[in-house]
């Protein structure tokens, strides 16, 4: 042990430094080159899009409706219930031979239900993907619902639902969208436990029968298979389909007037916050560089809000800002769950910061960062197969051209600090904020000591 300590001293003493060298500089973003699509429709209406991508000997199978929450229409989670019978059982087989047919394929069958779309996806080696087409058609197309399916997958949704309700975060999540989506469907984040018990098997049925059609899927195989043989058994498999009719959906009118809502937690150690308000969709030329001020202002973990309250104040310790997109609206938002005693000096700060990026451009060498991370996120967004089939898929919600994937990254890059700054000043104006606090009641007092809130609220 003396040699030892000796021989890292003369090391030391030499001069020869023995901590860890700066990682070189990253290199210049590239621009994206999305792999050749090839598009066909049946007679039904279905779209179908092939996407040879990857290496790896296996494809995933994603059938994508326009539909979703937005259509249950008063049937409160009758898109979730639906769905996830869909895996239960079919006119041929039963849920265990369902999850054994595609074990044997070398996967699995997912569903996945959100507001404005759903999915039914499987994951297979290549030499299977004709068979997973067939299984996959035999789910959508012939479900066998039954009432103890029904009953089961009803409890188990309650369960989780009164455990949503409970939590700080949802209920400040479900009063901050029901405060700026009014009346629109889109208002409806938690569900109610009363609707989802009184869901029926006809339900269900009229549900899947009216929604889950042709003219509003788009089935997406991505990754490494026989497109002719694949082909070749989606024409057979869902021509079939019944082709229904596209859904209209209205765009919400969007509540942009200054609201503070408080929903009391009598001795809540911390308080749960959302701030924000509705900001320009994904079709809107600014949204680019809109989610590129989001990510400097809140959004990434080096982000200046995020440095502020959490690094330098201590006051929360996972806070974070978003832009929340539906098709045809979208809202930015700061959310945080700050101690309780720190709650309005919290909100101090993040106003604080969202005036200064309205009033000061950040430097180039801030931005620059940024960018470079944002296009790291972008590879990963195009790097598996189900994160192309995502893309595409948003692409096509929002009305984009496939160009948009290819271009992104030269708009995120061709921005500059005053453009950022602008897009703060334009999209974020504190007089149309929405507050949310849920948390004990004596933190009201600490929003009056705060100028912004007590001149934006009349508090």
């Amino acid at each position: 042990m003396k040699n030892i300590a000796i021989a890292l001293c003369a090391l030391l003493l030499s001069g020869t430094s023995l901590a860890k060298e700066l990682p070189p500089a990253g290199g210049q973003p590239k621009d994206f080159k999305l792999t050749q699509t090839r598009d066909i429709q049946l007679e039904n209406g279905l779209t179908v899009t092939f996407v040879h991508y990857g290496k790896t000997p296996k494809v995933t199978l994603r059938l994508i409706t326009d539909t979703g929450n937005v259509d249950d229409n008063g049937k409160d989670a009758v898109s979730d219930i639906s769905y996830q019978l869909l895996t239960e059982g079919s006119q041929n087989l039963s849920g265990k031979q369902i999850a054994e047919a595609a074990a044997d394929m070398g996967g699995q069958v997912n569903t996945s239900v959100g507001p404005n779309s759903s999915f039914l996806q499987m994951d297979v080696l290549s030499e299977f993907a004709p068979d997973a087409v067939n299984l996959l058609a035999g789910l959508a197309l012939h479900p066998k619902f039954t009432e103890s399916d029904l009953q089961r997958a009803v409890t188990n949704f309650v369960r989780d639902l009164k455990v949503s309700k409970s939590q700080a975060q949802s209920q400040a999540t479900e009063a901050f969208y029901q405060a700026l989506y009014g009346t629109h469907p889109y208002a409806n984040v938690l569900a109610d436990e009363a609707k989802v018990q009184g869901l029926t098997l006809a339900d269900v049925r009229a549900y899947v029968e009216t929604n889950l059609v042709a003219k509003r899927s788009h089935l997406y195989v991505s990754g490494q298979f026989d497109e002719k043989q694949t082909e070749q058994a989606i024409r057979q498999a869902f021509a079939t389909m019944s082709a229904g009719q596209s859904r209209t959906l209205a765009k919400p009118e969007m509540q942009d007037n200054a609201s503070l809502v408080f929903i009391d937690r009598p001795e809540a150690p911390q308080s749960t916050l959302r701030l924000g308000l509705p900001v320009v969709d994904p079709s809107h030329p600014d949204y680019i560089g809109l989610n590129v001020m989001n990510t400097l202002l809140g959004g990434a973990f080096s982000s200046r809000i995020t440095s502020n309250i959490r690094e330098d104040k201590g006051y929360t310790y996972s806070p974070g800002s978003s832009v929340a997109s539906r098709v045809g609206a979208a809202l930015w938002y700061e959310a945080a769950d700050v101690t309780a005693e720190s709650t309005g000096a919290a909100i101090a700060e993040i106003v604080k910061e969202i005036k200064r990026l309205q009033t000061e451009a950040p430097s180039v060498a801030e931005l620059d960062g940024f960018k470079n991370y944002l296009s790291g996120i972008y590879v990963l967004q195009n790097s598996s197969r189900t994160a192309i089939i995502n893309q595409l898929w948003n692409l096509k919600s929002h009305g984009l051209p496939l160009s948009r994937l290819e271009t992104y990254l030269q708009s995120v890059n061709a921005l500059t600090p005053e453009q950022v700054s602008a897009l703060a000043a334009k999209y974020l104006p504190m007089d149309k904020m929405t507050l949310v606090v849920v948390g004990d009641p004596s933190v009201r007092e600490q929003l009056t000591q705060v100028p912004e809130l007590k001149e934006l609220f009349k508090l």
